[in-house]
């Protein structure tokens, strides 16, 4: 996982075990879009939702890119 320049601060997180998805599924309510799953572990879907809000961040300020 790359550096964003930003850090993510998640005040409240649920990690719940989905049975019909047979996975580890995180979200927040800080970012209600934002849903990431794993089979094997719960930190591994948190991980995966700190990713996936890093990304939006990143892709939602396109002034904060490096030239290319």
């Amino acid at each position: 996982m790359g550096t964003v320049g930003r850090s993510v601060s998640l005040s409240y997180f649920h990690v719940d075990w989905s049975a019909a998805e047979t996975a580890f599924v995180a979200r927040s309510d800080q970012y209600p879009g934002l849903v990431a799953r794993d089979e094997w572990s719960s930190l591994a879907a948190v991980d995966s939702l700190i990713e996936l809000i890093e990304r939006q961040r990143w892709h939602g300020h396109s002034s904060d890119r490096p030239a290319a």
